[in-house]
């Protein structure tokens, strides 16, 4: 997809809002649904989260966009689905069980408790939001320009389109994604923050409203 010009780019703001919205999820969310520029015009801010994925120049910010966007946390999802698909249920269990490494632990569990609902996207939706964000604060920070900015987001925007096909699945993909990456109970992601995203989906201004994915 071509986002040369800046009628393109206005046009499709909407839709990055929407996107990008889930990377507020928690006590923000409200404040950057109504505003949304904010999530990724504060210089601080944007510099800090970079930094916090090991991202401290602009090689390594293009690295990492391209790795997510070629194969991202949702390759790796999807090995685990494919090993515990061949798996009877009894298995399964019996398979995580037995683990010895508990982040693995908590992982397969999130994996098997969503093996059968989950859209064929798996947990796409957490590397398309969180890239298209740092592709944002790429360009806040210095590390790209609008139309490097822009090219990256232009690939982004097809793959969520052909991944899925409203935003009630990205928005679990989402979730999920967050629940098989974090450090915590494998579920405290979406039990924390249900109230958060309900808020979310329940806002009026919410742009994810205004059109399908």
């Amino acid at each position: 997809m071509n986002l040369d010009t800046q009628e393109e780019r206005k046009a499709w703001m909407p839709y990055v809002h929407a996107v990008l919205s889930l990377c507020s999820i928690g006590r923000e969310v409200g404040y950057f649904v109504v505003n949304p520029k904010m999530q990724y015009q504060m210089w601080n801010r944007m510099r800090s989260f970079l930094s916090q994925h090991e991202i401290r120049d602009k090689e390594q910010l293009i690295t990492n966009i391209e790795w997510y966007l070629e194969t991202g946390r949702r390759d790796e999802f999807f090995r685990d689905s494919c090993y515990l698909s061949m798996l009877s249920a009894a298995e399964r269990s019996r398979y995580i069980q037995f683990l010895t490494n508990e982040q693995r632990r908590r992982q397969l569990s999130v994996v098997n408790r969503y093996l059968w609902s989950l859209s064929p996207g798996g947990i796409a939706a957490y590397d398309y939001s969180w890239t298209m964000l740092k592709c944002f604060a790429g360009k806040q920070v210095g590390y790209l320009s609008e139309d490097e900015m822009w090219r990256y987001i232009g690939q982004i925007i097809p793959m969520i389109k052909e991944n899925f096909s409203d935003w009630d699945a990205y928005i679990a993909s989402y979730a999920i994604g967050q629940s098989y990456l974090q450090h915590e109970h494998p579920f405290s992601f979406v039990s924390k923050n249900r109230k958060y995203i309900m808020q979310l989906m329940n806002s009026l201004q919410n742009p994810m409203l205004q059109f399908k994915p």
